[in-house]
């Protein structure tokens, strides 16, 4: 298995990559870092809808050979993020954190609070 880099992951995604057979074969890992800087390069820079990213996202979830620290994590971040107003860093953090056994995520953010997996810190 090889890592995928966020900037390699972007130029297959477009179609951009020079070289194609540097993606053949695999299995490929993509890891929760480079997942956060895909949806942000895609967010920021091609500005992208929230649904546009999720219709990326899905379509690296249903890639033969392209595997995540954790689907069910990703899935459910991706679901949260398609539904929600917090940034998809934030639903990845709290799913993560509630996969590893925490009652709930520390934020000083109102709106990313609003999602019943975080919780609300005052006085940040």
């Amino acid at each position: 298995m090889r890592g995928l880099d966020t900037n390699v992951l972007v130029a297959w995604i477009l179609g951009a990559s020079d070289d194609k057979r540097a993606l053949e074969g695999g299995p490929f890992r993509v890891s929760f870092v480079a997942l956060v800087e895909l949806v942000w390069v895609f967010g920021k820079v091609y500005k992208q809808s929230r649904a546009e990213i999720e219709a990326i996202i899905a379509t690296l979830l249903q890639t033969e050979g392209i595997h995540f620290e954790n689907d069910e994590i990703v899935i459910q971040s991706l679901r949260d993020f398609g539904n929600g107003s917090a940034d998809f860093a934030d639903y990845l953090l709290m799913h993560d954190g509630a996969f590893a056994g925490c009652e709930t995520t520390l934020t000083f953010d109102k709106r990313t609070a609003r999602h019943p997996g975080f919780t609300l810190l005052t006085g940040g």
